[in-house]
Formats: C-alpha cells, structure tokens, sequence
C-alpha cells in the first residue's frame, strides 16, 4: 500500500463532521468505514482507502465505525499498536486495540452491543457479503454506494496505464481453460472479484496499483472461459480462453447480459460442446454486497451457490512451475537483501554518514539492480527503535544510523512470473551487539529454527506449528503479538496457509507461506526473522510432512549467544548457514 500522506490533521477532523452531519441526516447512529476498495482488495492505495480520510491511519489493515456521537473508533491488532497511536489524532479517534487472538470483526461486533448501535451505515461495494450478513444479524443496516459516499467526503481517483501482459506456461504450469476446467463443471460458473485469483485464473499480470502483480477487474469463469469486465485496457491478451468487456465496474448488470448473450450464442454454435449456466459459485468473503444484488437479480439466488474460500484452494496449492518460479525470484530476491546488509554494515565500517531513508533508498536499488519489476509491499527499513514498530512504514532522512545500532528490513518484490517474494532479515549496524540485543536476536533464531525443521501430519492445524514457534520465545518470558505465518502467492498476503494461535487452517503439501516470529521492545528495538518455505513430503518420515525453505540468507552471528543454543539448534544453524555458503549468501563463512 502507498503510504504517502495527502490530507493534514485538519482535513481529517473536516471529514469526520461531514461524514456525522451525512449521518444524522440519514437517521443513523454509527457507519462502518471500509479499508477495502470494491474488489475487497487488502492492499488499496491510500488514496482509495477511506478509512484514511476518517482517521489518518496509513496501515495496511484496520477497521473503523464512526458513531454518531463521540470519537472515531480505529480497530487494529498488535501488528499497528505503535504506528496507530503515533498516526491519528487521539483528540479525534480512539484506538481499540485488539488482544492477540481476538479478530477485527469480533471487535467491532462487541462495540455496536455494547454501546446499543441500532443503525448502522456501510458502504454496499466496499462490505463482503458475509461481514454485511454479520452485521444485519446484530443491528439494522443501511447500504450506501460509493458515489454516495464521495458526495460527502472529496475522495481522490486513481488512475493508471499500465500495460497487461500474459505470463508464459513455463512460470505457470497451467492454462486458463485447463483451470477453469479443473473448476467448474460444464454449466457452472465462479463470479470472482478477488483481484489475486482473477489474475491466477487468467495468467495475466499488470501492476496497475502498487505493490501488485493483479489488475482491476470482475471475472465469471465457466467451464470454457473467463469473461472479464474491465474499465480500461492498455496491452494485449491473446488467449482464446478470455473474452473481455470494456465497461464501468458499477455497470456489473450490462456485463452479466453480455455474458448471457455470448453464452447463448455459443451453446446454439456448438451444439452439446457447451451448456448454459445454471448455476454460479460466489464467496462471500470476496464478494461485496451490493454486487450480490446484482448477481442475485440476475441469475436467481435459487442458483447461486456460497463457496467461502473462492479460489483460494486452487491457487494456494502450488504446482512445480509455480515453485520454480518463485524459487527463481526468491533466488534474486535473498541476492538483493545480502547485498543490502552487507553494503549497510561496509559503509558504517567505513564511518560513513547513512540514514534511515538512505538505507531505504540503497535496499529498493538493489532489488531493481537484480531485476525486480516492482517492489511487493513497501519496504520496512527501520533502524534503532523505529525497528520495534512491526510495519514501519516512514523511513526519515532525520535519522542517522549509529553504531551497536538493530537494523530491520522487511522487503520483497515481483519478477518476471508476478509472484511475490517476502524476507526479513534484522542485523546489526556495526561495532558490538549488548546482552539485550543478543538476548532477543537469538531467542527469535532459536524459534525460527525449530518451525523451519518441524515435523507434522498433513493437516495438522496451522496453531500448532504457532505454538511450536512460540516456545523458545516464551521460555524467555516474551511473546510477539502476531501471527507466525501468512500464505504467499500473487499476492504477498495469500489464504490457504496461517499460523497463528488461533489458526484452523490446515497446512497443506504444496502451499508456500512465511515463518517470521519476532520480539519488539518500544524504545529500544526489534528483531523479526523470516524465511519462505513450501511444505513437502518428508524425505525420511512416512507420512509427515516438513517445510522446505526458499530463503536463503545466512543470519547475523554479530548478534548470536552461542550459550543460548542447544546443540540440536546450533546443528539447525550450520546445517541452513552451509546451504547459504554454497549460494555465497553467508555472512559467517563469507570468503
């Protein structure tokens, strides 16, 4: 997400009181003010995320009710507790922060009881349907659209032209039509708006908004084909597997009869090769309300059909071309954080004069010197206590690296095949490690250690590998207050994977998703350690399964206590240093 700010603290306050003005004339006590944009899209530009303009809040993930009377209430996990007391106006907002383990929506479900909300506004096309659904169960809900909204507060557009292209079967693995095949039986379809499965579908790429491989677009895959709606188009898509139509995304309506019209006219052309639909698959996870009105009005609901998950258990589980892609990119994406860190720690040998932003500045060169076509989230640089913020997101040119200094880079990017890459390496600037630093450095080696090489049955829920990683950390009397893992695909952020102390998921042979505890201690500094890895058959247990790595970037050993590892971990440690070694990505054997 872009974080570049555009409205002052003033201008925040100015649309709050539009915004209640709005509501009282509507007769409502609260609104829910979406992160999301009208594909539900996670990662939004600022500039399209209006939660924003209501709160001045630049993370990634949020969530807002305005009530009529009193402040703005900010819903954010553990991830943004720093960043969101530092970035809203306390006067204006109040931040409820959420326990570990207690979900956004559970949140903001316990404040419109216990404050009595009886009408609550929501914007229909930014809302899924299920979080819609949740809220019509607890209190009576009133659907606006986005142009009704943007009448309040002056909402900036968004523009782009950036060319689509098709990625070959050599990165993919996988046609369109032998997809759409693999998912829905001849007189089906999927309306799909997820933008990461509309792009996995289609094999199409386009960085049309930052920190994204995907493109805007509405998608309804049959048995043959995908139809897509799009507003504008810059390039060319050659397969015959996808029709396209050029039209208004508000316009959902016209796309749907054309799409009828062409099925028709295909059915009576070729006879029993093709069947009219009669029915369609949705998620209400990734569908937003008012288009399901729209698909509702059109097909019947009788033959509409939840699937929750989407796509999500199609494109989590990777094929071989898909990893060999990603290991491709990993590959040149581990060469670009190595050279950042070592570049880092030569300049402040040197006694060079390097800031936050230069450190910034040299980490995104370095990802384009070794061929990243985009960068997949913005990068995290933060130096000293700016490290203990978990998504820092505002490097300054005000702060100058130190020595005996923690540094933390978070970053990942896009090459040739649009699917992204994530790593975080922490590490010292230079000079000499303190006993504290050392001290949570190697307590988030010993925990990254130990899930890497853990051993479990398929389907095993993704908590228990969460509180295999929290052990060594708790032995230490600490805790980190997120997840251990996310899915990585398309997107850097994928379902069909997680770890974390309340994951259900079950991990899954083929899926790829991140290992990253951490320990943050504001004031002082934080250190986050995370690799990417797919989970294979075991090679010796029957049965189990283990995760491979795709990372390969040896740690800092400035900052290691040997004295905290057991001889099993430090086993662990030579055995991934000496896989560094050969990929010449190792700081303690660096010839």
């Amino acid at each position: 997400m872009s974080k570049e700010r555009f409205l002052n603290l003033e201008d925040i306050k100015n649309n709050i009181v539009k915004l209640k003005s709005f509501m009282k004339a509507q007769k409502l006590d609260s609104f829910y003010v979406s992160t999301n944009d009208i594909f539900l899209n996670e990662y939004v530009p600022l500039s399209d995320c209006h939660r924003y303009y209501v709160t001045n809040f630049t993370g990634s993930t949020a969530e807002v009710i305005v009530p009529l009377n009193g402040k703005v209430i900010l819903f954010v996990d553990g991830r943004y507790f720093e960043q969101a007391d530092i970035e809203v106006d306390l006067n204006l907002v109040e931040v409820y922060k959420c326990p570990y383990g207690m979900g956004l929506q559970t949140a903001m479900e316990e404040i419109i009881h216990e404050r009595g909300l009886k009408n609550l506004g929501v914007e229909g096309d930014r809302i899924d349907l299920s979080l819609f659904r949740e809220f019509s169960n607890i209190t009576n809900v009133k659907s606006f659209n986005n142009a009704e909204l943007a009448s309040v507060i002056d909402f900036q557009s968004i523009d782009s032209e950036k060319k689509i292209f098709e990625v070959g079967l050599e990165l993919v693995g996988e046609s369109t039509k032998d997809k759409c095949q693999r998912i829905v039986k001849p007189g089906e379809a999927f309306f799909i708006t997820a933008l990461d499965s509309i792009a996995w579908i289609t094999n199409l790429r386009r960085f049309e908004m930052p920190y994204q491989s995907t493109f805007k677009a509405k998608a309804l895959a049959t048995h043959q084909r995908v139809y897509l709606l799009l507003e504008n188009l810059e390039g060319e898509v050659l397969c015959p597997e996808i029709e396209i139509s050029l039209g208004k995304f508000s316009n959902l309506e016209s796309f749907l009869e054309l799409v009828s019209e062409y099925e028709t006219t295909w059915t009576k052309f070729l006879g029993a090769e093709v069947t009219a639909i009669k029915k369609v698959y949705y998620s209400d996870k990734s569908l937003n309300a008012a288009d399901f009105q729209k698909l509702k009005k059109h097909f019947g609901e009788e033959n509409l059909e939840n699937q929750s998950v989407g796509l999500i258990p199609f494109h989590s589980s990777k094929n071989a071309a898909e990893i060999k892609s990603m290991e491709s990119s990993f590959n040149r994406g581990d060469q670009a954080i190595f050279e950042t860190i070592l570049w880092t720690k030569e300049q402040m040998k040197d006694g060079a004069h390097l800031t936050e932003l230069d450190f910034y500045n040299k980490a995104n060169e370095f990802y384009k010197n070794n061929g990243a076509l985009a960068q997949s989230f913005k990068t995290i640089a933060a130096v000293g206590a700016n490290s203990s913020i978990i998504h820092f997101s505002s490097p300054s040119d005000d702060v100058v690296i130190k020595k005996d200094e923690l540094i933390l880079l978070d970053s990942g990017a896009y090459f040739e095949s649009g699917y992204a890459t994530d790593t975080t390496r922490a590490f010292l600037s230079s000079g000499v490690a303190n006993k504290r630093q050392k001290e949570i450095y190697t307590v988030v080696l010993k925990s990254i250690l130990h899930t890497q090489n853990a051993v479990f049955p398929e389907g095993a829920w993704g908590s228990l590998i969460d509180g295999l990683a929290r052990q060594p950390v708790f032995k230490y009397g600490l805790n980190y207050n997120h997840g251990t893992g996310h899915g990585v695909g398309i997107n850097v952020h994928e379902g069909g994977y997680r770890l974390s102390t309340t994951s259900a998921v079950p991990l899954k042979e083929h899926t790829v998703g991140s290992i990253e505890p951490g320990i943050y201690i504001p004031g002082f500094g934080g250190v986050r350690l995370e690799n990417i890895a797919v989970i294979e058959k075991h090679p010796k247990i029957n049965g189990m399964l283990h995760f491979r790595p795709l990372v390969y970037i040896g740690f800092d050993h400035d900052l290691i206590n040997e004295e905290m590892l057991t001889s099993e971990e430090k086993d662990w440690l030579e055995e991934y240093e000496r896989e560094c070694q050969k990929r010449a990505r190792s700081f303690k054997y660096r010839s």
